[in-house]
């Protein structure tokens, strides 16, 4: 009999917990649904808020690399179009130095064809000079002897006649 009334107490015990879950449900169900429906809610919530975020960040990310990749090409290009600018520069300045060079080539030349004209005017004037002063010395010595002075004062004689 013990073992009897042991198995009709623990029925009146499961019978007890079970009135006990079945009050709780009936009278929880709607706060713990509520409960858990805004648990739910927060939590999905959440996970939507994160999506969207993660959304958010690779359309960032995308346009950040986009805008990397358009400025890699711009400084590609900037690049390019300096590289350009400068050969175009030093081509424009190679230009002009060959210019002053042809100049400076041509005053040169001038300068060398003036010089030189001097030079052979000047040599001229001495070549004149020396053979003057030659034909002097020449002229001096031959009028020393007296047949040759006779001979020119004949000439002059014969000239002066002539002339009246």
């Amino acid at each position: 009999m013990a073992e009897g009334h042991h198995t009709l107490e623990l029925v009146w015990k499961g019978l007890n917990i079970l009135l006990f879950l079945a009050i709780v449900y009936y009278f929880g169900r709607k706060p713990v649904g509520e409960a858990f429906r805004s648990f739910f809610l927060k939590l999905t919530e959440n996970l939507e808020e994160s999506e969207k975020e993660l959304r958010r960040a690779k359309e960032a990310l995308e346009k950040a690399k986009f805008e990397y990749e358009d400025a890699k090409r711009r400084h590609a290009e900037q690049i390019k179009l300096a590289e350009q600018t400068a050969q175009q520069i030093k081509e424009e300045e190679i230009k002009k130095i060959d210019e002053v060079v042809r100049r400076i080539k041509e005053k040169a030349r001038e300068s060398i064809e003036l010089e030189t004209k001097k030079a052979k005017e000047e040599l001229l004037k001495y070549g004149i000079q020396k053979a003057k002063e030659l034909a002097i010395k020449r002229l001096m010595e031959d009028f020393q002897n007296p047949d040759v002075q006779r001979r020119y004062v004949e000439k002059t004689i014969k000239k002066m006649e002539a002339s009246q």
